[in-house]
């Protein structure tokens, strides 16, 4: 991006909605492997207080397969961290990601509709304008 320089404007919304759909992308990837985290803290609580040589059963697959808890447990334990270092890679990503749609917005001074109007609606507002079923233009 910094090599190229974007020169009309659907060429800037384009690109800006790319970053924008990126850093969607991410968000949905680290939601989802913190909810397989969260899933694997419930196993080993579960587990944890067993007998090591209680019989379990483990799904590879389609095969399900018979184990006992120490066998179990240390693969769930490894799963779950691995799974600990994806999420704050992702995050370190997303975090990254953010900072280039911000610096691509304000390059090309990009508002969103929609954000920081929250704050200056009230004060542009007619004491009965905010009434249900009635538009209003700012044009």
């Amino acid at each position: 991006m910094a090599a190229q320089e974007l020169k009309t404007e659907q060429e800037i919304v384009n690109k800006f909605q790319q970053l924008l759909e990126e850093r969607n992308a991410l968000s949905t990837a680290a939601i989802e492997r913190r909810s397989e985290v969260a899933e694997h803290e419930l196993v080993v609580k579960t587990l944890e207080p067993l007998d090591a040589s209680r019989k379990c059963f483990k799904l590879l697959g389609d095969i399900l397969v018979e184990r006992t808890v120490g066998e179990v447990l240390p693969t769930v334990n490894e799963n779950k961290n691995n799974l600990l270092s994806l999420v704050r890679t992702y995050e370190q990503q997303l975090e990254a990601k953010q900072a280039e749609v911000l610096a691509f917005q304000d390059k090309y001074k990009i508002r969103v509709k929609g954000e920081g109007e929250n704050q200056a609606a009230p004060k542009a507002q007619a004491p009965g304008s905010g009434k249900q079923g009635v538009l209003v233009s700012n044009s």
